[in-house]
């Protein structure tokens, strides 16, 4: 199948689950790391009415968990409570996800999640109409067809979610403040989110996730989140003790490879320098100088200095490096809104409109 089709970009999958969710029940597989758990959060961004329940199924043993029998002794029945993190008892509209769900391997588990996946009902309890429910699963973990019989899986929608690009990546750095070294290596190595099944040899791409190689550490987008985490706090740590640390966080070859760019961050131009002196600041000559300067600046201009920064980053000579300080800052919800009423950006932006697309 052509690789357009076979997959569905994040953006999309968390539209159709937040529009069709109450009725069509998703069950999103994906690359491991690629940050399927947070698209709980997403969607409950868009439904800021609804409560958002997480439910990790790897750590469900038995449909007890989910449910308890109670007895009425008036009308001498029985019947089973459900458990009070389902909201049933509120009588409003939830996000229901159930991570993980490729993990469960109890048949009473997921005959008890059942009709909450096809029908919006726990025993003889509906959900709240406007309630969304959906599930995850790994790529390689135990198949859905494996545990749902022919009736239910008639009943569900299997969508694969998209690995989310490099770009994508960047663009999530620079909203989450994760470290400008992190975002600018991923933006000079994107085939490190390539996913596994676009390379044949493992030896292709050491960096990533490969089932026909063993390795311990590897980048993912959730990994690489760590490896910010670790730059960020580094403190007093040596060189050698942070390759270390990254090594078993993202794997040796991106653990030297990034450290490289920790390197190249102590020969740039400081913030002041280029703010007091946009005209006389040093400008590398190294792409890979460039991008990290245009991640750091990315996170560190505001509406005082954007004027500065455009007259240094206009000495640059790689175009392309000036369209990735354009495309993250659109891309950047907050620093967008001042940035188009300034004059600097707003005449960059429409002498170079065709750099937009690179």
């Amino acid at each position: 199948m052509n690789n357009l089709y076979r997959n569905i970009d994040r953006k999309d999958l968390v539209t159709a689950i937040t529009s069709l969710g109450a009725d069509i029940t998703f069950v999103v597989e994906g690359d491991i790391g690629s940050s399927k758990s947070a698209l709980i959060g997403d969607v409950a961004r868009n439904l800021p009415d609804h409560t958002p329940v997480y439910i990790d199924m790897a750590t469900i043993a038995d449909s007890g968990d989910f449910q308890l029998p109670a007895v009425d002794h008036v009308n001498k029945t029985s019947t089973f409570y459900p458990n009070e993190s389902l909201g049933l008892h509120t009588g409003k509209p939830m996000v229901i996800m159930f991570d993980e769900i490729g993990k469960s391997t109890n048949r009473s588990v997921i005959n008890a999640i059942l009709p909450a996946l096809n029908e919006r009902r726990w025993g003889n309890q509906y959900f709240h109409k406007d309630t969304v429910v959906f599930a995850t699963t790994n790529l390689g973990a135990e198949n859905v067809g494996d545990m749902l019989p022919p009736h239910a899986l008639n009943r569900i929608t299997k969508v694969r979610m998209r690995k989310p690009s490099a770009q994508q990546f960047i663009a999530y750095a620079q909203n989450h403040n994760l470290h400008p070294v992190v975002a600018a290596w991923v933006d000079r190595n994107p085939q490190c989110f390539q996913s596994f099944e676009d390379v044949e040899d493992p030896r292709d791409n050491p960096y990533i996730y490969h089932p026909r190689e063993q390795r311990s550490a590897f980048v993912t987008h959730r990994s690489m989140t760590r490896a910010s985490t670790i730059l960020h706090n580094r403190g007093g740590l040596s060189d050698d003790a942070v390759t270390h640390i990254l090594a078993g966080t993202i794997g040796a070859p991106a653990a030297v490879d990034l450290m490289t760019f920790v390197a190249l961050a102590h020969q740039l131009p400081t913030r002041q320098e280029i703010i007091n002196t946009p005209n006389s600041a040093l400008v590398p000559t190294s792409p890979a100088a460039l991008v990290l300067l245009v991640c750091q600046a990315v996170q560190w201009v505001t509406k005082d200095t954007i004027g500065a920064w455009m007259q240094y980053m206009n000495r640059f000579a790689l175009n392309e490096v000036k369209a990735l300080f354009a495309l993250q800052m659109v891309k950047n919800d907050d620093k967008i809104l001042w940035a188009s009423r300034n004059k600097e950006f707003t005449a960059f932006a429409r002498e170079h409109d065709h750099l937009f697309g690179v």
